[in-house]
Order: structure tokens, then C-alpha cells, then sequence
């Protein structure tokens, strides 16, 4: 189930590199590691290999904005999103440290970003989300329901928070409410359409009229 999800988790983080004249390969996320090592160059496949050559492109550039202006939100967020990225991809390879290592970098961004900004939830949601890749599950949920405190409607902030009551705490019924009220506020869009689908897989039967709270 992880990785049906990351894409649309990360939809913010595309629109900002795009937005900033920045292209980040198309992929499917994934966060399944299964041994604490590093893994070499050559041992990473050639498309790996140039998607980490690419997001550690992206990283200079923001911190060279950065060092021109450290105030500068959207580099800022850039270069959260992109270590974030950097995470998922070694995560894929096995490079397990190292992963650790860039969301503990993505944290540390987001969290400057939102001591000037402190109310902008998308990014919040991103630190949560990075919380919940470093095993930090109770910060992780802590960030994410204080996400839909804030922003009730928003969408992704539901989803998000559904997916780590699932994988991080293992909490189904937090989890499918959590998705529930993700399908209810829009059934159309992309992510309301993946909350149907994990609360289909795990009720075993379609979802209710759209509002009742119930599958």
C-alpha cells in the first residue's frame, strides 16, 4: 500500500520544484527498506543513479538561494521537499542510513520554514510525513492532526493522517476514519479516489453515500 500512496502525498512537492523551474522524474515512491546498509554507486541501477544525481542538483540550488537569502520560503520548502525525495529514493535502494539522514534534513528545512510561516499546513503535512519516515510516529501524528485542527477541509492533511494511523501506529479504525472524511470533502479528486480504495480493501465492500461517515 505504500507505494500507491506516495505520489499523491507528494503533489505539493511537484508543484513547488515545477513552479521554481525545477523537474523532478516521474516515479512511484517508496519507503520499504529491508537492510541498514549503504548501498554503493554500483549497485544503484542507472536510472537511480541519475534521479539522486538530479534531486542533489536541486539541493545545491536551493541552498545557494538560501545563502543568498536565508528568509527565502519557497527555497526553503524547495529544499525540504527535495531532501524528502532524496529520502524516498535511497529508501528504495536500500540505502537506509542515508535516507534517514535526508528526511532528518527535510525536518530540519520544514521546520524553519514554519517558524516563519507557521501556519501554512502543506508543509506541515510534509513534516509530518518525514516525521513518520524516521519511525517518529507519535511526532508524526502529533503534526498531522494538528494539520486537520487547522484545516479541517483539507483534503491531503486527512489522507496523510489516515495513512500513518495505518503504517506507522497501526491503527486501522483511526486509519479508515482518517480516510473517510479525506473521501467525504471531495469523492472526485485523485486523493479521495485513493481513500475509497483503502477503505474498500479493508471493509470488503463499498463505500456509503458520500458524508455518512460509514462504509
Amino acid at each position: 500500500m505504500k507505494g500507491n500512496i506516495k505520489w499523491l502525498l507528494l503533489i505539493p512537492v511537484l508543484a513547488v520544484a515545477l513552479g521554481l523551474g525545477y523537474l523532478i522524474p516521474t516515479k512511484l515512491l517508496s519507503n520499504d527498506n529491508s537492510s541498514g546498509g549503504t548501498s554503493t554507486d554500483q549497485q544503484q541501477s542507472p536510472a537511480l543513479q541519475v534521479q539522486l544525481s538530479d534531486i542533489q542538483d536541486r539541493i545545491t540550488a536551493y541552498e545557494a538561494l538560501l545563502q543568498r537569502n536565508p528568509g527565502d520560503l519557497d527555497a526553503l520548502r524547495g529544499l525540504g521537499d527535495s531532501y524528502l525525495e532524496e529520502g524516498q529514493a535511497q529508501g528504495e535502494n536500500n540505502q537506509t542510513n542515508d535516507s534517514y539522514r535526508s528526511y532528518k534534513n527535510a525536518v530540519d528545512q520544514y521546520r524553519k520554514y514554519l517558524a516563519i510561516k507557521p501556519d501554512f499546513v502543506e508543509v506541515r503535512i510534509d513534516m509530518g510525513l518525514s516525521y513518520s519516515y524516521l519511525q517518529m510516529i507519535d511526532i508524526s501524528l502529533r503534526e498531522l492532526n494538528a494539520c486537520v485542527t487547522a484545516a479541517p477541509d483539507n483534503q491531503r492533511a486527512w489522507h496523510s493522517l489516515g495513512w500513518v494511523e495505518y503504517n506507522g501506529a497501526g491503527n486501522l479504525a483511526a486509519a479508515k476514519d482518517a480516510w473517510q472524511k479525506s473521501y467525504d470533502l471531495n469523492p472526485s479528486t485523485p486523493i479521495g479516489q485513493e481513500s475509497k480504495s483503502f477503505l474498500d480493501q479493508f471493509s470488503g465492500q463499498s463505500l456509503a453515500v458520500p458524508g455518512t461517515g460509514t462504509p
